[in-house]
């Protein structure tokens, strides 16, 4: 019974451990077109990553690129 508890101890430690880790970033933004968007970035994404993803996203949805996307 000792050694159940200590694994699911151990367990939790990793998961928590691992868990700060990660790194999730949520964004919310409108498209050219005026489709409101929430999308949410886990990982190593850069800003210029993300900017590039928003900006294909709103030539597929919308038929243009957006002449910027700026971050707050």
């Amino acid at each position: 019974m000792k050694k159940k508890i200590l694994f699911f101890a151990m367990l939790a430690l990793f998961t928590m451990t691992l868990m700060s880790f990660l790194r999730t970033l949520q964004a919310t933004w409108t498209s050219t077109c005026g489709v409101k968007h929430i999308t949410t970035f886990t990982g190593d994404w850069t800003e210029s990553q993300m900017a590039y993803y928003i900006a294909q996203t709103n030539a597929g949805e919308c038929g243009n690129y957006p002449s910027s996307v700026t971050f707050n």
